[in-house]
């Protein structure tokens, strides 16, 4: 734990806005001179959410204070507080209804922070908005952080900013506050046969990933994980997603009819069957797949949508039959499609696919809206058919998944934006279910975008934005954590002042270092700009000179924190992001000629990444995931005649 060190006005930021600052009225004192002052207070009939809330709430009283203060239910408390004990109401009753306190008025998730007198109040609507029934669980977190100063930067002790205060005392306020979003979603990467690929390269266990995960992810307190702290929730009770991964396998042989014509002029996905591509004007394809959406839709009564996406991109071709080709826009977006049937993989230069695919929707939506009139059915904007239709419209039925936006590069960033704008005034309803996220996952580079995706995450929200489902947190926490951080914190209130929230996180988490640690995040987001603007790949951005200018930001960021456990750990945290910058890019480097470089100097470059590689993994695996950057590139380091090291 570590003495609070910034202004008492920091402890009101970034919560989904500030709280209504302290009113005429007497602070309730929750704990003085390290003695608890006041009981938490549960409803006899607590939610789930009210009753883990509560826990939280003690626990991380006593980390900052020492005080345990007791939980008791509403029929174990005296009929009002005490001028020696106060009251905090942590979930909604009849004690709240007694004070005229109610959820009435908050949206799913909402919250209702107060405190009067001797009584502090938190809670949300719980289970009468059961899309998102956290809200008391994300008024005790809001509380924490505004009124109390604790963060959490990212996973783990070290990411925990708990303040050390003997006194706690809380003035008059009242806040409430609603989620815009109704899904507000991060995966977050679990163990899966990627990361196996990864482990099996670098000598290494799935145990030894999970045991790892676990370890550096357990924090003193009982808390909700980093996710959910951060108000990560809510659902918009849609299964989006590739809807036909298993169709191949199901109808290959007796239905080859439904699957897309190949260039050879076969109909064969048995290369990447879970990847198959479907012959979307086929009437048979059609009636297949309505007869299936219904069953689903019949089976899951409260489900409101399922998805008829098609598949992601692999090896098999888009249809290429005359009936298919008939239904794409002749005014479509130029685009590449891609053919694997001669083994070497050829580009060539087609229109958009998305007319057809939208005749391919609306053909299901018409048949599943005669049964299920209701129930909506989720379609992507994505790959080769992201543009918007030219010729037809959407059945009202449809859900827009979105999958464009990155900052790789500015041309990109823009046509994405012109998408959005587009399929929002296609669509009735549009949610955000992005790729951003996945930047680096190869590398692991320190690939900062937070200024950006502040506006453009703003824009969305305020351009039909329903809800979002990112796909995935990679955990690069040393490199990429400041994006993650943001990019979260920003789903609880899209308005919030992005320089606000990176000043926050600097301050509250490295103190005196502050300076030096944000003009280090600006030097990250300066490189990847330069990528964006020139198109260029990311790790050239990150030269000698460039490295230099972030290794001063840290060293003078070492400097100024001394020997504070805290401030310092995580300034070193920090540190072992940048020194898998300077060995990834070196690495790099090398395969700008692979033909020009000395095997020698390769090997000693490539055995140094690759011991670091395990380090990181020992010693802080939420650093860099080096299980996932293993799988995702160490098959190129082949062109410079290195291999792994053998095991003794």
């Amino acid at each position: 734990m570590e003495r609070k060190h910034v202004g008492r006005f920091l402890s009101l930021l970034l919560a989904g806005g500030l709280l209504a600052g302290p009113t005429a009225g007497r602070a309730a004192t929750l704990v003085e001179k390290g003695q608890p002052r006041a009981v938490i207070v549960l409803p006899v009939k607590a939610s789930p959410a009210a009753a883990r809330a509560a826990r939280v709430f003690q626990d991380h009283i006593k980390q900052m204070s020492g005080a345990e203060l007791p939980i008791r239910t509403e029929d174990q408390v005296a009929d009002a507080p005490t001028k020696d004990q106060a009251w905090i109401l942590v979930g909604e009753g009849t004690l709240a209804a007694k004070q005229n306190l109610t959820s009435k008025g908050l949206g799913a998730g909402g919250v209702h922070l107060s405190a009067k007198g001797q009584v502090v109040a938190l809670f949300g609507p719980d289970a009468g908005t059961p899309s998102d029934p956290d809200g008391t669980r994300y008024a005790v977190t809001t509380f924490l952080e505004d009124k109390l100063g604790v963060r959490y930067l990212w996973p783990g002790e070290l990411g925990k900013v708990i303040p050390r205060q003997e006194t706690i005392a809380v003035d008059d306020f009242e806040y409430r506050f609603t989620p815009k979003l109704g899904q507000r979603r991060i995966r977050s990467l679990s163990y899966h046969d990627r990361l196996q690929v990864g482990l099996d390269g670098l000598g290494f266990t799935k145990a030894d990933y999970e045991k790892g995960v676990a370890d550096t992810h357990r924090t003193a307190s009982e808390s909700p994980d980093w996710f959910g702290w951060q108000r990560l929730g809510g659902t918009l009770n849609i299964n989006g997603g590739h809807a036909f991964t298993q169709l191949w396998a199901k109808s290959g042989k007796e239905h080859p009819e439904w699957f897309a014509l190949q260039p050879d002029g076969t109909r064969d996905q048995s290369t990447n069957p879970e990847r198959a591509q479907l012959c979307f004007s086929n009437p048979g394809l059609v009636e297949e797949v309505a007869r299936e959406k219904i069953a689903e839709l019949t089976r899951n009564p409260a489900l409101l949508g399922v998805s008829i996406a098609p598949n992601d991109g692999g090896r098999p071709s888009f249809c290429s039959c005359p009936k298919c080709e008939a239904l794409d826009a002749a005014g479509g977006r130029k685009v590449l499609l891609w053919d694997f049937t001669k083994g070497k993989q050829r580009t060539f230069e087609h229109v958009s696919l998305t007319d057809r695919m939208v005749w391919f929707w609306n053909a299901v939506a018409e048949r599943v809206a005669k049964v299920h009139p209701d129930k909506l059915l989720v379609v992507d904007s994505y790959s080769v058919y992201a543009a918007p239709p030219v010729e037809r419209k959407l059945h009202p039925n449809l859900v827009v998944r979105f999958g464009p936006l990155g900052y790789h590069s500015d041309e990109y960033r823009k046509e994405s934006l012109r998408d959005w704008d587009g399929w929002s005034k296609a669509a009735g309803r549009i949610y955000f279910r992005p790729n951003l996220m996945l930047s680096g996952r190869r590398d692991g580079l320190p690939l900062v975008y937070v200024h950006k995706f502040a506006e453009d995450f703003r824009y969305l929200a305020g351009h039909g934005m329903m809800g979002t489902d990112f796909d995935s947190c990679c955990h690069n926490w040393a490199t990429q954590g400041l994006n993650y951080y943001v990019v979260a914190r920003l789903h609880w209130n899209p308005e919030q002042d992005v320089n606000a929230i990176v000043d926050d996180f600097c301050k509250t988490g490295f103190g005196p270092a502050a300076g030096p640690v944000r003009r280090y995040f600006d030097r990250l987001e300066g490189l990847m700009n330069e990528t964006a603007a020139k198109d260029k790949k990311a790790a050239s951005v990150f030269t000698p000179e460039a490295l230099a200018g972030l290794r001063k930001e840290l060293e003078q960021a070492k400097r100024a924190v001394g020997d504070a456990p805290a401030f310092a750990g995580r300034v070193a945290f920090l540190e072992r992001g940048l020194r898998w910058t300077e060995v990834e890019a070196g690495a790099h480097a090398l395969l700008a000629d692979p033909a020009a470089v000395d095997k020698t100097a390769a090997k000693k470059a490539l055995d140094e990444r690759y011991t670091l590689m395990q380090e990181l993994f020992r010693k802080t695996p939420s650093a860099v995931n080096v299980a996932y950057v293993a799988w995702g590139e160490d098959a190129q380091w082949s062109r410079l005649g290195w291999s792994r090291p053998r095991k003794p």
